[in-house]
């Protein structure tokens, strides 16, 4: 009995410190030299490989687990994971460091307190267990000593951290007065004036006023830096005109394709099931009296437009229904009919006349398919030709004369847009390849091919007069009617006048957002003495703001006692955490970091 006791014991144990810590299984540091015990140090505190090992094996089954598949340490190191482990362990070794130099420790009493106090080393009765302790470690690549000894560092670092974080908090008043700052609400008025509020005569600018205009927004109308590129391309187009074109073969394409040349009549039909041919046929019955209609049958039920919806058939594909529903008109019921589904009564709800396209109506569409076809063939049989020309040393023009491509050239940035860019892998050669790189045929997504060339660099520049001439007069024209209407509305404000859109808002908080209005809007109220106003610039609108009474916060409502906590909470976590990274990076700067790269991949290497 006693022997089965500890057997259970045992497992469950190691169940519960499968989550509390992780030891060396399948991750074998038989590659490691037996000298190598440690991957570095800081300041006099050893960071051992037994310890890196154990970090790393618990992050890879963590982050094992949020993937949902077994990962490799080489993919944890694609990551960059297996920084973020040594970095942690640094820290706490780093607060090891600086505990013994605190001489901050715990006895030996503390040390044994808190492991018996560990769940997983207590057996069934909820007493600590011996032999599940030593079972536990056993497995986990510890001796009872390094346990130990890591309990007790564990116990100092955190000692010193709650001595560091302990205190750093603000206190009620505080939180009151920014609890009071962000409840504050108020009320008050916005007056719109929009462009045709203002009389404005448009009139052209001046070259002059074009060039101080351009002169004051140059990044409004730059172009950036671009690429001079010369490609050279061959697409299937290109070559169809000379696909030689037999009737024959268009004929056997369309006899092929005949069903989509030659369409039958459909019908778009809707339907409802009965449970009995008496209900399905008292349903026809009243629907013929016009007692009720298939929408109001079908809204009984719950029914949607979408649940009622059967779909769009042919005349042979209705089999036995196909007679009555190709003989009714459009919104006409039938039935009832017998289906699987029982007795069922249909909805013409359209009818799709019947299409038929002739050999000879088809005859153009069907020769450009097929040249365009037989194109994309010829377009294949030229890669090997083209891909050894470049490789002999070609050139794009070479491509042109001995190939049948033809060659191009566009000023490349990310404001250029010709049809070719939309292809993904033109693009992103385009943006990917650099001046001096010799061309590489590729592929396009219709079939052809390319090859491009970077001529030169050219420089970000300023546009010039002509190129912009239209799109700065509009923006002249915008800024003299923004002007107009920000004088208008200053001249109300000041005059207590009111003209145009009036809105009123109440209560208003300083996280509020008010639709279809600048951000500042809501800023510049927060600003705002009572009966007071301020002028706010929009786009080709001016707004005037009027601020009518302000609401001090109610510090006594549970929303407001819940956001002072809130306020607290967080300031002292922010307080605790840059209190904490001070202390940290000066602990680093007085203690030298030490890590031994050849143990790290050697720890790496006996991954297995």
């Amino acid at each position: 009995m006693t022997k089965s006791k500890t057997s259970v014991s045992k497992i469950f144990v190691w169940i519960l410190l499968g989550f509390l810590f992780v030891g060396l299984i399948g991750f074998g540091t038989g590659n490691l030299s037996g000298n190598v015990k440690t991957i570095g140090k800081i300041g006099d505190t050893d960071i051992t490989v037994n310890q890196y090992v154990r970090a790393l094996q618990s992050e890879l089954r963590n982050t094992s687990q949020q993937f949902g598949q077994q990962l490799t340490l080489q993919q944890l190191q694609a990551f960059g994971i297996q920084q973020r482990v040594l970095s942690r362990l640094v820290t706490d070794k780093l607060l090891e460091n600086e505990a013994t130099k605190l001489s901050l420790s715990v006895d030996d009493n503390s040390v044994r307190d808190n492991i018996i106090s560990l769940n997983a080393f207590k057996g069934p009765d909820g007493a600590f267990n011996q032999d599940a302790y030593n079972y536990a470690l056993e497995n986990a690549g510890y001796t009872s000593a390094e346990f130990e000894e890591e309990i007790r560092a564990e116990t100092a670092r955190n000692i010193l951290s709650q001595s560091i974080l302990s205190g750093n908090t603000i206190n009620k008043i505080q939180a009151e007065l920014l609890a009071a700052f962000l409840l504050e609400a108020r009320s008050f008025n916005i007056q719109v004036l929009t462009a045709d509020s203002v009389d404005f005569i448009a009139q052209n600018p001046t070259d002059l006023e074009l060039q101080e205009f351009l002169d004051k927004n140059t990044e409004q109308y730059t172009v950036p830096e671009s690429k001079m590129i010369s490609y050279a391309i061959l697409e299937p187009e290109m070559l169809a005109d000379s696909v030689p074109i037999d009737n024959g073969i268009l004929q056997n394409i369309y006899e092929e394709k005949k069903s989509e040349y030659n369409k039958p009549e459909e019908r778009t039909i809707d339907r409802l099931s009965f449970l009995s041919a008496d209900e399905a046929s008292s349903a026809i019955s009243k629907i013929k009296n016009n007692d009720t209609d298939f929408d109001e049958l079908s809204l009984e039920r719950g029914l949607t437009e979408d649940d009622v919806a059967y779909g769009t058939f042919s005349k042979e594909k209705l089999a036995d229904a196909s007679e009555e529903i190709f003989s009714a008109k459009i919104g006409e019921v039938v039935g009832p009919i017998e289906t699987d589904l029982g007795p069922v009564i249909f909805r013409v709800r359209e009818i799709v006349a019947a299409e038929s396209t002739s050999f000879d109506d088809a005859k153009n569409s069907l020769a450009k398919e097929y040249a365009l076809s037989e194109a994309k063939k010829l377009v294949d049989e030229k890669i090997e030709e083209s891909q050894n020309l470049l490789a002999a040393g070609g050139t794009l023009e070479d491509l042109v004369s001995e190939v049948g491509f033809k060659i191009e050239k566009i000023l490349f940035n990310e404001e250029t847009d010709i049809p070719v860019l939309k292809d993904q892998t033109f693009a992103i050669s385009a943006q990917n390849t650099e001046i001096g790189e010799f061309p590489e045929i590729k592929e396009l997504s219709n079939g052809g091919l390319f090859a491009l060339r970077i001529d030169d660099l050219v420089a970000a520049r300023t546009k010039n007069i002509e190129e912009v001439r239209s799109e700065l007069e509009s923006a002249i024209e915008k800024q003299k009617i923004q002007i107009k209407l920000d004088q208008s509305a200053n001249d109300l404000l000041k005059n207590n006048q009111y003209k145009g859109e009036i809105l009123s808002f109440n209560d208003k908080t300083r996280d509020a957002t008010l639709p279809d209005m600048p951000e500042n809007v809501i800023t510049e109220i927060f600003n705002l003495e009572i009966g007071k106003g301020k002028v706010v610039s929009g786009d080709q609108k001016s707004y005037i703001l009027r601020l009518k009474n302000v609401s001090e916060a109610d510090l006594s409502t549970d929303n407001a006692k819940l956001l002072i906590s809130q306020i607290k909470n967080q300031i002292n976590n922010s307080l605790s955490a840059d209190l904490f990274e001070s202390f940290a990076n000066m602990a680093r700067i007085n203690s030298k970091l030490d890590i031994n790269e050849q143990a790290l991949n050697a720890v790496h290497s006996s991954f297995q």
